[in-house]
């Protein structure tokens, strides 16, 4: 190794130094000469190979440069914006609590509603099964409605100008247990009353209010307590209650002042109410779909009241019960309505009767209804 030279005034010599300093500052001028022509060939080639912009995508740069813009604003607004207050912060947990136990809830209660989805499902298999039940009894309606149709067609029309002929009726009592239903032949039109239907509804809605219609509880020693209700207040209840009477039939509950019974008097519209005559033989008519379920009755009886104007069309009508195997009566009855008195029904009663006179021999007991 060389040993250092020292100037004259003992100082150490600087030359070597800086002969290398000047090199390595030659050499990194002249890297950076080769490296910005280097540079400058490349970008001036990437400049020559680029393609120039075309409208749409200027149009293209501008929109992304202009809602750059607005996020950077936006993002400005929120830097200067004022921090949440520890206040604020505690706000919005306690809302996110609430938020979190309502939802909580929810979850309960939709459990709830899960839990009667299987009730539901139930349900619906009853009643899929009722309807199944049911359009077995309508597939049995219809194959009898067909085999009464067949029968229709052989039956020849009724000749006008034949006379009428009435039979006297070989009567027979009607049974006891037997469920009756009633018809009005007025001229050429059969009005159908079913009381049991009418009477169906009575009961239930008395049930419901017998307690406000009471008028007196009798006790009775050894025996059921007899109940008598006020007939006034029957009345004024049943006046403007719908019956769902879908015939167009006027149905009234009235007070026999001197009796302890109630009459139900239904009124059928004589002139354009019931079944005309020409409709009687009508497939799935009025007067049919009445024999139909009749028939279907167990123990059921027709009786026909026949206007003296109407004997033509009794017999229409009677030719077709018997045909469906309706058991029938008849009697000659000008009244334009229906009544009865109301079973198992005591009201006070509110006059007394008038005083028999005594005098004549006692008439003949009534006739009851009759089969034939």
């Amino acid at each position: 190794m060389a040993r250092k030279r020292s100037s004259s005034d003992g100082s150490i010599s600087l030359d070597s130094l800086m002969d290398a300093l000047t090199n390595v500052v030659a050499v990194l001028i002249l890297v950076l000469i080769l490296v910005q022509a280097d540079v400058t060939q490349t970008v001036q080639k990437f400049l020559d190979d680029l393609l120039p912009a075309t409208p749409e995508e200027v149009a293209q740069s501008k929109k992304l440069i202009e809602e750059l813009k607005r996020k950077q604003t936006v993002a400005e607004a929120r830097l200067r914006e004022k921090p949440a207050s520890p206040e604020d912060i505690a706000e919005e947990k306690r809302q996110i609590a609430l938020l979190e136990e309502s939802i909580e809830e929810s979850i309960e209660e939709n459990k709830e509603l899960l839990a009667d989805v299987d009730k539901l499902r139930a349900m619906e298999k009853a009643i899929r099964a009722e309807r199944e039940v049911e359009n077995e009894k309508t597939t049995t309606i219809q194959k009898e409605i067909a085999r009464l149709e067949g029968l229709l067609d052989t039956i020849a029309p009724i000749d006008p100008n034949t006379p009428t002929v009435v039979r006297i009726p070989n009567s027979r009592p009607i049974p006891t247990e037997a469920a009756t239903f009633h018809a009005i032949i007025h001229a050429n039109r059969v009005h159908m009353i079913d009381t049991q239907a009418v009477l169906s509804v009575f009961r239930r809605e008395f049930e419901r209010k017998k307690a406000d219609l009471l008028h007196q509880r009798v006790k009775l020693k050894g025996k059921v307590d007899r109940f008598i209700y006020d007939p006034n207040k029957i009345a004024a209840h049943f006046k403007d209650f719908n019956w769902g009477n879908t015939r167009g039939q006027k149905i009234e509950i009235r007070v026999v002042p001197t009796g302890y019974h109630m009459l139900l008097v239904i009124t059928p519209d004589l002139a354009n109410g019931g079944a005309p005559l020409e409709e009687l033989r009508k497939p799935g008519g009025e007067f049919a779909k009445s024999i139909q379920t009749i028939r279907q009755t167990r123990n059921s009886v027709l009786l026909y009241r026949v206007h003296p104007n109407g004997f033509d069309t009794y017999l229409a009508a009677r030719e077709l019960s018997e045909i469906a195997n309706v058991a029938a009566g008849w009697d000659v009855n000008g009244s334009p309505n229906f009544s009865m008195g109301i079973p198992d029904l005591t009201v006070k009663r509110l006059e007394e009767p008038p005083p028999s006179n005594g005098g004549g021999p006692p008439g003949p007991p009534g006739l009851k209804p009759k089969l034939d």
